[in-house]
């Protein structure tokens, strides 16, 4: 395992409650990611009642936006309008909130059906090209909506129909180059085609079986993080599994048989051992990097550098994990003041990395109200 090439840059508790409450230790910070410009440096993260969006070159918080009916669980950033990257979060209450970074401003609220206050927003995605924004609730329905562009804002959202998957989602990914739409449930991976009609089948995608010793006999089978890392390979994470797999999905596609898949994944990537669900991983520098998290405020680093991206049908090569960016021992003088535990007594569950197009920033945010804010050493302040 090489030395780690990032070094701790900024460490935010920006997520509290209450604005002025320095020593919030129980807001979970759900999601982050990057604004998709490569000449930006803005990340938006979302947990508790807020989103922040911060200048990580800066470590500074730009904008802070409270959602007042609950709490925020995920989000995404549109590039449908030119010059005005428009952020959207949902949560609990199923309502869509579209944020304008330019005027600092929520301007549309868009509610789901949604049967009881259980229900909420578990994952949104805008298309990475058209016109369209995926919404998927906890109780397995996924809505495709579509909307309008005017003077640089996104409009007149409506939708287009939804799909009642009868499970859990718990994440989404689009592959631009097969139109697919990859959904993570509690009973596996689903795929839906996003270039065919409504009236169609999920496919079922059937992913090797647990090679996790301390947990093989275990019969779940969630996925608990999926990622684009390049062209049609896709990373994917299944829940005590211990490893991240890579495969190729115009290879696992063109053997589908009867809406049913089977996943022979090139690539897999050792990772935790863990028995906690739920940290999803990041990939930046165009598919030449993974980063994941673990419960142990720890993130894991994957140079995918020498990986070929070509499809094979031999034996899957096991990649080990090249750094491990360990928690540091942190000063916290507000924990102290409260008299309060210190945050590592507990586990630090690194829920969402996400990696800067460059390569050059990471960042990992945490089930204890941290933003946290790496860099690479030879980024000069």
């Amino acid at each position: 395992m090489s030395e780690c090439e990032f070094v701790v840059h900024h460490f935010l508790r920006c997520h509290s409650k209450t604005n002025n409450d320095s020593a919030d230790v129980s807001t979970q910070v759900w999601y982050a990611a990057f604004e998709p410009s490569r000449k930006s440096h803005l990340v938006a993260t979302c947990g508790g009642n807020k989103v922040c969006v911060i200048d990580v070159k800066t470590g500074v918080v730009e904008f802070r936006y409270t959602y007042s009916k609950g709490l925020l669980y995920t989000l995404s950033w549109s590039t449908a309008c030119p010059s005005n990257n428009i952020l959207a979060t949902g949560g609990t209450n199923c309502t869509i909130v579209l944020i304008d970074l330019k005027t600092h401003k929520a301007y549309l609220h868009y509610s789901l059906p949604q049967a009881n206050k259980k229900i909420f927003i578990s994952s949104i995605l805008f298309h990475p090209s058209q016109n369209v924004l995926f919404s998927a609730l906890n109780n397995g329905y996924l809505y495709i909506l579509e909307f309008e562009t005017y003077s640089n804002r996104i409009v007149n959202l409506e939708q287009r129909y939804s799909i009642d998957l009868q499970c859990e989602i718990f994440g989404l990914a689009f592959c631009e180059i097969n139109e697919y739409l990859l959904i993570a449930t509690n009973v596996g991976l689903k795929g839906w085609d996003n270039s065919q009609s409504q009236d169609q089948e999920l496919l079922d995608f059937e992913l090797p079986k647990n090679p996790n010793e301390l947990y093989r006999d275990q019969n779940e089978n969630v996925i608990d993080s999926i990622e684009i890392v390049k062209d049609s390979w896709i990373a994917v994470k299944v829940a005590l599994h211990g490893v991240i797999y890579i495969f190729n999905l115009d290879a696992t596609l063109s053997k589908k048989k009867d809406n049913k898949c089977l996943v022979i994944p090139p690539y897999i990537l050792k990772w935790s051992d863990t028995d906690n669900y739920f940290m999803s991983c990041s990939v930046g520098l165009d598919g030449r990097l993974l980063a994941c998290g673990d419960d142990k405020g720890s993130v894991w680093i994957y140079n995918l550098e020498d990986i070929s991206f070509k499809c094979s049908t031999s034996d899957s090569k096991i990649i080990n994990v090249n750094s491990v960016l360990k928690w540091p021992k942190l000063h916290d003088s507000y924990l102290k003041k409260k008299k309060k535990l210190e945050v590592d007594v507990y586990d630090i569950v690194m829920a969402k990395c996400a990696v800067h197009y460059s390569g050059n920033y990471l960042v990992a945010v945490t089930n204890n109200n941290f933003v946290c804010l790496y860099k690479k050493s030879t980024v000069k302040k």
